[in-house]
């Protein structure tokens, strides 16, 4: 046996968990170093209109890279193109990057790539661990940047075979774009901890994962047979036939067990003295609604209606949301649908409607707020949903409810739509429960609204006074802290008979549930490859100690 060819072992940090075997598909960023290329003058009006080009359609790709990736995996890894657009359109960077051409006479590319390295340096050397992931943001952008300039319009992991255990120094937020959906069975990177990029794909779409290994793209090459193994935080590279052997006995039993849960997942889910409890999925996109069919779902608890809007250059008429509508859930056909309305706001603008700028666009005009204000998107929704309404057993969510008097209006819309229309009822309709005021003032509410839905995400942001999306304060939001719990506790107890669901992140931890359906929770929804562990976990809960305060209908 060669030297190549014995078994090496290297040692990272667990992103996510699993254990995968399969050929390195070892990926090398394409743009490590530009030459100078020095410029006339006469050519320096030319460079800085190729700058202002480049900077506009980096922007707008980084708007498309946001919706397509909010759509396959969550919202959470769609913020960072937000704000990267937000950066890009920085006008210091572009005066520092403009200046550079004119002062020393150098093409608007490198002058982009000195500048972008500039920062991506000064951010590397920083003190704070959170100011220092902020060079992955700066190499990305600069990346994003080059590309457009140069030309180079795709890059290797666009055509990366699937099944392949992905290999590199980092993954940037656009690489997490340009990888195709389920392409990677496992990730190595070199950088990168819990709160890194790669993490946050990792997690999404359940891809073992380990970082924080030195030396991976030099020590693995294309071809390679590699071993992930994402719960030890171990990689193997050219395993002996004892370590295969072993390593394929452990991912067998995995498939095994996955089958099964997944299997087991098509019946309902009853807790160990028989109390039903609805699992649902969120989904974004159709891909999300075929796996929620496979996985078991017992419905859709969560339907993110924005992205259709977020994909569209002008409002879309009514018939073309029916007809997404009935596109979109054809797999569920039967079982109950729960959309959302458009939750946007100045945090999300749509490309089709200029906003006004807010100072905290997280507590300004947003879900509900936003609809009231722009009626003609509003009752173009309302009006589909009472018609598709008629095919399907179909929930609307009221997002980001606060008053009371906005669900009566909600309420009012509907009634008036369907009575237009000839209809003989409406939907069910459900606040969205995300702040601490609407948690305590559920009594009123609820005189508006059939069910409610906790999302849990942003009820912990207001709870906890701590941004979902901030690295600053990451260690202050907390989904599981006794003052979330309480808040939940109490909107069921106020909620009485009316149902609730929980289709925030808390629901998919697994070692939380015990506590939520003791607290008389009965639908939770959740990302559809989740479902089967969530149903399990279900089942070995016992809820015969809970008193008769907690019990509640279920939400079917």
């Amino acid at each position: 046996m060669s030297e190549k060819e014995q078994e090496v072992r290297l040692a990272g940090q667990t992103i996510s968990q699993g254990v995968v075997m399969g050929s390195a598909f070892v990926y090398r960023e394409i743009l490590e170093s530009l030459e100078p290329w020095d410029i006339e003058e006469h050519q320096i009006e030319e460079e800085l209109r190729r700058i202002d080009e480049a900077l506009k359609t980096v922007a707008e790709d980084l708007r498309v890279s946001a919706q397509r990736i909010e759509g396959d995996t969550n919202a959470g890894l769609a913020a960072i193109f937000q704000a990267h657009e937000a950066m890009l359109q920085d006008p210091a960077l572009r005066r520092e990057i403009g200046d550079l051409v004119k002062k020393e006479s150098v093409s608007a590319t490198h002058a982009s790539a000195r500048v972008f390295r500039r920062w991506e340096r000064k951010f590397r050397e920083m003190n704070e661990k959170t100011h220092r992931e902020h060079a992955d943001d700066m190499a990305d952008l600069g990346q994003r940047l080059l590309r457009e300039m140069t030309g180079v319009k795709t890059t290797s992991l666009e055509k990366m075979p699937k099944g392949r255990v992905l290999v590199a120094r980092r993954l940037l937020p656009s690489d997490t774009v340009a990888l195709p959906r389920n392409a990677a069975a496992g990730i190595v990177v070199e950088f990168g901890g819990t709160g890194s990029h790669a993490a946050l794909l990792a997690e999404a779409l359940g891809i073992p994962t380990v970082a924080q290994v030195p030396g991976a793209t030099e020590k693995i090459t294309d071809g390679d047979e590699v071993i992930v193994d994402g719960f030890r935080g171990r990689v193997v590279v050219h395993p002996d036939k004892a370590t295969r052997e072993r390593y394929t006995k452990e991912i067998q039993e995995g498939k095994e067990q996955s089958a099964r849960l997944q299997f087991l997942a098509r019946n309902p889910a009853r807790t160990s003295d028989g109390t039903e409890i609805v699992v649902m999925a969120n989904v974004g996109c159709r891909e999300d609604v075929a796996a929620a069919a496979d996985n078991g779902a017992d419905g859709v608890g969560l339907y993110r209606i924005e992205q259709f809007y977020l994909a569209h250059k002008t409002p879309p008429a009514m018939k073309e949301l029916l007809e997404e509508l009935r596109r979109m859930f054809a797999p569920l056909k039967g079982k109950p649908i729960t959309v959302r309305l458009l939750d946007l706001g100045g945090d999300k603008p749509l490309p089709f409607l200029k906003l006004p700028p807010e100072d905290n666009p997280f507590l300004g005009r947003r879900g509900v707020r936003f609809l009231l204000r722009y009626p003609d998107l509003l009752d173009s929704q309302v009006e589909a949903l009472c018609q598709y309404s008629e095919e399907q057993d179909v929930r609307v969510l009221v997002p980001m409810v606060t008053l009371a008097e906005e669900m009566a209006s909600l309420r009012d819309r509907f009634a008036a739509t369907a009575k237009r229309k000839g209809l003989k009822k409406i939907p069910s309709l459900g606040a969205m429960i995300e702040t601490p005021a609407a948690a305590l003032s559920i009594a009123e509410i609820k005189a508006h609204a059939d069910f409610f839905s906790i999302g849990t995400n942003d009820l912990t942001q207001y709870t906890m006074a701590a941004g979902r999306e901030n690295p600053l304060v990451s260690d202050y939001f907390r989904e599981d802290h006794p003052a979330v719990l309480r808040l939940i506790r109490i909107i069921v107890e106020e909620a009485g008979d009316t149902p609730v669901a929980i289709c925030g992140e808390l629901a998919r931890k697994l070692e939380i549930i015990p506590t939520l359906l003791k607290s008389g929770v009965r639908n939770l929804s959740v990302a559809p490859p989740l479902i089967p562990d969530v149903k399990e976990t279900v089942r070995q809960v016992a809820l015969e100690s809970v008193g008769k305060t907690f019990r509640q209908a279920c939400f079917r």
